[in-house]
């Protein structure tokens, strides 16, 4: 007898949809971790490269406080389950002024440590990736035009948007480990991890340089600040949900 075609053939998986955004349908990351292609990578760049003005003005001149804009990236990093970016953001935030105490609280998402303006800023950085850099609730989205002014709201959804390509890229590189490890990545293609994982490698001992002189330790110290960090960080995460719970 011959066999059904319709059910010989295997089923392929389908991404998950939520919010006009594709998940990751694979194990790696428990559907949690996001990559991205090496042409939205490079499109991206092209993207931010007409937003030249307004990034000086937020990492030059210092128009947003470094404090602020360093725990709104660790609280979109750590929605994107990003552990390099979650460590260099916790450490560049610390060395920015904000204590460890704080940054606990925010990693924890704690509500209640924070006053009514910083946190609708949290909130809302948080819901604008989620989003998909758009779709924000309306009384979210009312409340920080309360607290924010425009200039001030253009140039936190730039810091998001330069953050979620940070943790995209760092996640693809993840993805490259992941597959090294015999366990590749469903919705990420080998190409796209070696660029990005070049583009990383680059990056990383850039990012490690500049926060040793920031908290005046060795270049070797904080590497094995990150090292410590992201070999620990699944722990470390249950650790604060249960904390939280």
């Amino acid at each position: 007898m011959a066999q059904n075609t319709s059910t010989a053939k295997k089923s392929r998986p389908r991404k998950r949809v939520k919010n006009g955004k594709k998940e990751p349908r694979s194990t790696f990351g428990g559907y949690r971790k996001r990559t991205i292609t090496a042409r939205e990578f490079v499109g991206s760049l092209f993207s931010l490269a007409g937003e030249a003005p307004t990034i000086y003005e937020i990492w030059g001149k210092h128009e947003l406080d470094p404090g602020f804009r360093e725990e709104l990236m660790l609280a979109v990093a750590k929605l994107n389950d990003c552990r390099y970016c979650s460590w260099g953001h916790h450490e560049w935030a610390h060395s920015a002024g904000v204590s460890e105490e704080e940054l606990a609280h925010l990693e924890n998402m704690d509500p209640e440590f924070f006053d009514r303006r910083k946190w609708v800023a949290v909130s809302y950085v948080r819901a604008f990736v989620s989003g998909n850099f758009g779709a924000v609730p309306r009384e979210l989205r009312k409340e920080m035009r309360e607290n924010y002014s425009a200039h001030e709201i253009k140039e936190i959804e730039l810091v998001v948007r330069i953050m979620d390509l940070g943790n995209r890229s760092a996640n693809t590189w993840d993805a490259m480990l992941s597959r090294l490890r015999g366990n590749p990545a469903n919705d990420s293609h080998i190409v796209d991890e070696a660029v990005l994982s070049s583009a990383f490698l680059m990056v990383a001992p850039i990012a490690i340089a500049y926060l040793a002189h920031a908290s005046n330790r060795s270049f070797r110290e904080t590497a094995s600040s990150l090292i410590d960090y992201v070999s620990h960080y699944e722990e470390r995460n249950k650790g604060q949900q249960s904390a939280s719970s």
